[in-house]
């Protein structure tokens, strides 16, 4: 279902309030930023990051007084660096982050049963980067200072109504509470996220049996730091992935009532302790200190929804992950990528309604996608556990299945094929292209930057068609004739192909001729207005 809304790029028009409150807000104010922030998780610092790479600021609330730190969700996967590299932050991951290139299994003696490698993905970094994800919010927000932005801290959200060409917002700070009217807000406040409660949504799914505990830990032990590791034993399974400055965070699983209740609320770490080496003998994994642990129960589900006609929701407040998957973070950031581009032609007054209508029916498929591929590996590691139960594990999958299953936990595979906003001109009965295909990721989207739609155009084309693109399309088209390699846009040879601006291929015409290009013209105007 897609729900249509009304027209309007307008400026936010905010209400002062008294106190501390007013100073945070500009009493008619035609420049106040027309989009709100809320949360300043991963997921709402990147989407606030990647609209001012596009040329608008945003507002962001955050209702926590002080950053956290907390290591939670530490793994970056190959497909997220691509989009940090273009946000301008990836420098800066890369520097402070372990680079995984492995995952693991081993038996509880530390004997490796299987190893899993990221090379061979197709991809510029072919590793994971495990960073704790105080330090990943750390960089966003420097990186969003860098482009003008800041946080509000302490502000929370008390409600939120749609009104005509508005949210109305009401927030509240130090005991003071105000309102604010803005065009759009992005919801990216967590799994309890006031903008999904707004919208009258819900998480529907389910919750996986049990109870599992998360910690940053220093151990001594043989394991080697250039993957993650699961420790798969008769008692239950321990995950240990390497964090920066030698410690690690650890999931430990399969908890019975007596360790859930002896972890319940703020764990000692004695009782960290004790469930780690319930699992794995002490004299094999010695745990020499623990920082930050915490129970959790771990979820399968993902809002109806993902939008109305002026709210958003990234990350954790539209859908939940086995956290085994190592994609829930990164999910967030990639719904982010999808919306930002969309809604910044938005307020430059370029985009037609199903624009920003794409964005929950692209990002709906791909989250169903992050949250299949987490479930497999969830189920795979409980899977090990039965077989160090039963005291064999099975034999590896064949090298085709294996390269495809490493390609979907990367998040390589993602594809928006279907969506309103790709398609392609081709002669039927031709014979197959090769991938990618329209909606599939570019390969090579690190060498555009991201800020327009780019036309790649390999061999003869008319020029004057060339032009008249250029001038009907100028200031959301940039073209670019007889540079790369055909193959790695989806072409035998000759023709075009039209990337969007997040890196994934939005049209393709074969050849790119009067008619190719006629027909991609026409697929540009179907969701964006010409220059004037």
């Amino acid at each position: 279902m897609i729900r249509t809304r009304a027209d309007a790029a307008h400026p936010g028009r905010m209400i002062a309030w008294p106190g501390r409150l007013s100073r945070l807000t500009r009493v008619g104010d035609s420049a106040a930023p027309a989009v709100l922030v809320i949360g300043a998780g991963p997921s709402g610092l990147f989407s606030a990051v990647e609209l001012a790479r596009h040329g608008v600021p945003s507002r962001v609330v955050e209702r926590q007084p002080r950053p956290h730190r907390q290591a939670r969700a530490t793994a970056l996967q190959p497909a997220t660096l691509e989009l940090l590299y273009q946000a301008g932050v990836l420098d800066q991951v890369l520097a402070n982050s372990v680079h995984l290139g492995f995952t693991r299994l081993y038996d509880r003696e530390l004997s490796c049963v299987g190893e899993t490698p990221f090379a061979g993905t197709g991809c510029r970094w072919e590793f994971q980067c495990s960073l704790p994800q105080w330090r990943t919010e750390q960089l966003l927000a420097g990186r969003l200072a860098d482009l003008g932005g800041t946080v509000e801290r302490g502000v929370s959200v008390v409600s939120l109504t749609e009104s005509g060409d508005h949210v109305d917002v009401r927030l509240a700070s130090d005991g003071q509470t105000g309102r604010a009217e803005v065009p759009w807000v992005i919801g990216a406040g967590g799994a309890h996220s006031p903008t999904r409660h707004s919208m009258a949504e819900h998480l529907p799914g389910s919750t996986y049996p049990g109870t599992a505990l998360v910690a940053d830990i220093a151990v001594r032990c043989g394991l080697p730091r250039d993957g993650s590791a699961l420790i798969a034993t008769p008692q239950g399974y321990v995950l240990l992935a390497p964090l920066p400055g030698g410690r690690w965070l650890t999931f430990v699983g399969d908890l019975d009532e007596a360790e859930a209740a002896a972890l319940t609320g703020a764990p000692a770490p004695d009782a960290v302790v004790t469930a780690i080496g319930h699992r794995i003998p002490s004299g094999v994994v010695q745990v020499a200190d623990v920082g930050w642990s915490s129970t959790f129960h771990m979820h399968r589900r993902m809002a109806p929804y993902l939008a109305d006609p002026r709210r958003f929701l990234l990350g954790d407040a539209g859908h939940l992950s086995s956290p085994f998957g190592g994609e829930g973070l990164n999910s967030g950031l990639h719904d982010a990528a999808n919306l930002a581009w969309k809604l910044a032609l938005e307020l430059r007054g370029r985009a037609r309604p199903v624009l920003l209508d794409s964005f929950a029916i692209e990002r709906q498929a791909a989250d169903q996608h992050v949250l299949r591929v987490s479930n497999q590996l969830h189920e795979m590691a409980h899977g090990a556990v039965d077989a160090a139960r039963a005291g064999s594990f099975p034999a590896p999958p064949d090298p085709d299945t294996l390269a495809a299953a490493v390609r979907a936990r990367c998040m390589l595979d993602v594809s928006y094929a279907g969506s309103p906003l790709v398609g392609e001109h081709v002669p039927p009965g031709g014979p197959p292209l090769p991938a990618p295909g329209p909606g599939d990721r570019y390969p090579d989207r690190v060498a555009l930057d991201g800020a327009q739609h780019v036309l790649l155009t390999f061999g003869p084309v008319p020029p004057a068609d060339i032009q008249r693109l250029r001038r009907r399309w100028a200031g959301v088209l940039t073209v670019i004739e007889g540079r790369g390699d055909p193959r790695r846009a989806g072409l035998a040879a000759e023709g075009a192909v039209l990337i969007r601006p997040d890196g994934h291929v939005g049209f393709r015409a074969v050849p790119a001729d009067h008619g190719g290009l006629a027909a991609l013209d026409a697929h540009l105007d179907s969701y964006l207005i010409p220059a004037a």
